[in-house]
C-alpha cells in the first residue's frame, strides 16, 4: 500500500510550532473546530472499512532509548462495538480487554493472571487510550468542547490548530494539515477541562505525533506515530488487515496461550 508522509517527518521538528503565532479565537470558532475534527474522523472512520469483515490491527511499541524492549498490541474491531485488545511483552500477555458490545466487558488481570468482569463505564474508560483512532473519535459523546485557534505556518505550509477540552483528559492542542485534513501533532497543557490547577496523579504528554498514514478501503489509517513523556520518546508502528468475521473473539477470554 502506498503510504502518505505528512508534515511531521522527524520528531526533532516538534519545537518549531512554538515559534508560530495563532490568530485570536472567538466563540464563533467552535463550528470551524467541529468541521476540522469531523473531516479528520471521516478519513479514519473504521465503520467505512469493516462492513461484514473484522479489522485486525497489530502494533509494536518501542522506546527510542531501549529498542530491545518491545511491546506488541493486538486489536480486533468488528461492527456492533465489538472489540478485543491484547498487550504482550516478553512472550506473556500483560493486559487485555474484550467486549461483545452488549453484555461482556472483561479485563485480564496481570496480578491474578485471570479475567475479571468490569462495568461498561470502567471498560470504556480503560480502552479509550488504546483506540488507534485516538481521543477525537466520537468526541461529542465524550463531552469534549472544541475551539478553532487559528492558522499556523509549519515547515512553510499552513496548518490548523484546534483546542479541545475533554473530561478526565489534559486539555489538548491538535494540529491538522489544511490540504489533507490529517492530524499530525498534539500537545497537552497542565490542566483538565479548563481547570487551571494541575491535575493530581496524572502524567502529561509533551507531544504526540503522526508521520505516516496508509490507505485501506478509502480511509487513511495511522501507521507510524510517536510521543514523548517525561523526556522518553516512544515510537509505535501499526499494520492493518481485514479478516473474516469471528464473533467468538469477542466472547471468549483467551486468544493466545
Amino acid at each position: 500500500m502506498k503510504k502518505i508522509l505528512i508534515l511531521l517527518t522527524c520528531i526533532v521538528w516538534m519545537p518549531m510550532l512554538k515559534a508560530q503565532v495563532a490568530a485570536d479565537s472567538t466563540n464563533a470558532d467552535t463550528a470551524r473546530a467541529a468541521e476540522i475534527i469531523d473531516r479528520y474522523i471521516k478519513i479514519i472512520d473504521f465503520d467505512r472499512i469493516i462492513g461484514d469483515s473484522m479489522l485486525y490491527v497489530e502494533s509494536w511499541v518501542v522506546e527510542r532509548d531501549n529498542p530491545n524492549d518491545t511491546m506488541f498490541i493486538y486489536r480486533w474491531y468488528m461492527s456492533g462495538h465489538r472489540l478485543r485488545i491484547e498487550m504482550w511483552q516478553k512472550g506473556k500477555m500483560e493486559d487485555a480487554y474484550v467486549t461483545d458490545g452488549k453484555n461482556i466487558f472483561h479485563r485480564f488481570s496481570k496480578s491474578y493472571r485471570d479475567w475479571k468482569i468490569m462495568s461498561q463505564i470502567s471498560f470504556y474508560d480503560m480502552v479509550t487510550a488504546l483506540d488507534v483512532r485516538g481521543a477525537l473519535y466520537d468526541w461529542r459523546a465524550k463531552g469534549s468542547e472544541a475551539k478553532y485557534m487559528g492558522e499556523y505556518e509549519y515547515q512553510g505550509k499552513p496548518v490548523d490548530r484546534v483546542f479541545v477540552a475533554t473530561p478526565e483528559l489534559f486539555d489538548r492542542n491538535y494540529f491538522f494539515e489544511k490540504e489533507t485534513g490529517l492530524l499530525f501533532l498534539l500537545t497537552e497543557e497542565d490542566h483538565i477541562f479548563g481547570d487551571a490547577k494541575k491535575a493530581v496523579n496524572a502524567e502529561k504528554l509533551d507531544w504526540r505525533g503522526w508521520s505516516e498514514f496508509v490507505p485501506l478501503r478509502g480511509c487513511y489509517l495511522p501507521s507510524v506515530e510517536s510521543y514523548q513523556q517525561n523526556g522518553q520518546v516512544v515510537i509505535i508502528h501499526h499494520s492493518y488487515r481485514l479478516e473474516a468475521a469471528n464473533t467468538k473473539l469477542f466472547t471468549e477470554n483467551f486468544r493466545k496461550k
